[in-house]
């Protein structure tokens, strides 16, 4: 069986039958097996396919295309261990182009991963048109470039196609260098210019706390709605330095006429009010989760620097920093990585190629090796830019480590050597097809 393997096989051992696709019946829905589920039912006169709605019909169907020619007689049932089983690409750091982030969803839908999380703004780039505000991509998009409307609709609908759901983030109230850039008032010292950053870490200047700097946002979230019918709507809210805010007179101000006990207190403000308005449109705001900020009711909360799922009453996708982000190298010994090719933006901070790879260590067994908490929504991995400047380099980061990440998040995994036997075919077969991914290291 090929990657992710099925959850559960309930009768099998006939011997192989030769599959033609005219000899496939479909059968009419079981809802018992959930919306993703499904069954595959093998014999020589044929292979039933039932599912639980469309998407374990299109899940059912992949599983047959991966099995090849021959399938084993007997009975296939199958479905997800997690709602949310996610793949988070940062177009901000690099510029990644319409055809690429195509050509991950359907990495992702061969992998029955179905949440495209991209990363579309920071400190270092704003890469989504907003027609109310042009500056934003006038200027916050210069090195690399930025998806226009119709790019975004159709990244949409095409992963709507695959059964994948396309989850938008707009960072703030920090990592906001790159639109206080466009719009300096949007800052909390409007007389002082600056440019999009061309560094990487965190940079000190964040959105003022004024109430045109809520609308402000709140009219880019209105947009952003339009945009993506999903119902999670991501707003970062993470690494949001209070500096600016402790020696701001406007700050201070604001602190004080919204009873605020300190700057401390203003980013889960800033969220709160975004959470709220999001309501009324009805979606879910989604947050990186941050130790000395409490999650706000109500929302959806990702938690990257642990593996615990308890967040009091909140909704928790889990992507831990030491299981899934795969910026950091593979191996902790020397390995070869793609430095060049069309593509991405190659212009940005990190166009020094000679510095490729992240210090941290994350293998290929690591990731297997994930055991998230069942009670939370969902898992969900990291593709981090600020090392990986073209589409190639992206890719060779992402597998095989994403093959290993897609059983966590389908909820197979456990048998790391019956992983590994399956790992290689698999990837020959993604070869196939034009996948360069790095290379197999155990």
């Amino acid at each position: 069986m090929i990657i992710p393997r099925p959850r559960d096989v309930v009768a099998t051992g006939g011997d192989p039958v030769p599959f033609r696709r005219d000899l496939l019946r479909p059968m009419p829905d079981d809802p018992s097996l959930g919306e993703e589920g499904y069954r595959l039912a093998v014999s020589p006169s044929g292979v039933e396919l039932t599912a639980g709605g469309p998407a374990g019909r299109f899940y059912g169907s992949r599983t047959l295309a991966q099995l090849g020619p021959e399938i084993p007689a007997g009975v296939i049932e199958d479905r997800p261990g997690f709602a949310w089983r996610g793949v988070m690409l940062d177009v901000a750091r690099h510029f990644m182009p319409k055809a690429f982030v195509l050509r991950l969803v359907d990495l992702l839908a061969e992998h029955k991963l179905n949440v495209l999380h991209l990363h579309l703004t920071d400190d270092q780039g704003w890469r989504l048109e907003i027609e109310r505000y042009p500056l934003l991509t006038e200027v916050g998009a210069r090195r690399g470039g930025f998806y226009t409307r119709e790019d975004i609709r159709e990244i949409v609908a095409y992963a709507a196609e695959r059964f994948v759901t396309v989850v938008p983030e707009i960072e703030m109230p920090g990592h906001a260098q790159a639109a206080i850039a466009a719009y300096p008032h949007l800052g909390n010292d409007p007389d002082r210019r600056v440019e999009v950053w061309t560094e990487w870490g965190i940079s000190e200047h964040v959105f003022n706390l004024e109430e045109s700097t809520v609308r402000f946002c709140q009219d880019v979230l209105d947009e952003v709605c339009e945009l993506f019918p999903g119902t999670y709507v991501h707003v970062g809210g993470d690494e949001c330095p209070t500096a600016e805010w402790e020696t701001s007179p406007g700050a201070r101000r604001r602190l004080a006429e919204l009873g605020l006990a300190g700057p401390q207190d203003a980013c889960a403000w800033f969220i709160g009010r975004m959470a709220a308005h999001l309501e009324k449109h009805s979606r879910r705001l989604v947050c990186w989760d941050e130790p000395d900020r409490e999650p706000t009711p109500g929302t959806t909360v990702m938690i990257w620097r642990d593996e615990q799922a308890d967040r009091g009453d909140n909704e928790i996708i889990l992507a831990p920093h030491t299981r899934t982000y795969f910026d950091y190298r593979p191996s902790a010994g020397p390995f070869e990585t793609p430095v060049g090719g069309p593509g991405g933006s190659g212009d940005g901070p990190a166009a020094d190629t000679r510095k490729t790879v992240q210090e941290h260590v994350l293998t290929l067994a690591d990731t297997y090796a994930f055991a998230p908490d069942p009670a939370a929504r969902g898992v969900q991995c990291q593709l981090w830019t600020e090392y990986m400047p073209t589409p190639e380099r992206v890719e060779f980061m992402a597998l095989p480590r994403m093959c290993a990440f897609a059983e966590v998040a389908w909820g197979t995994a456990g048998d790391y050597p019956g992983f590994l036997a399956r790992l290689g075919p698999h990837l020959d077969r993604l070869g196939a097809l034009g996948v360069r991914g790095g290379p197999l290291i155990p």
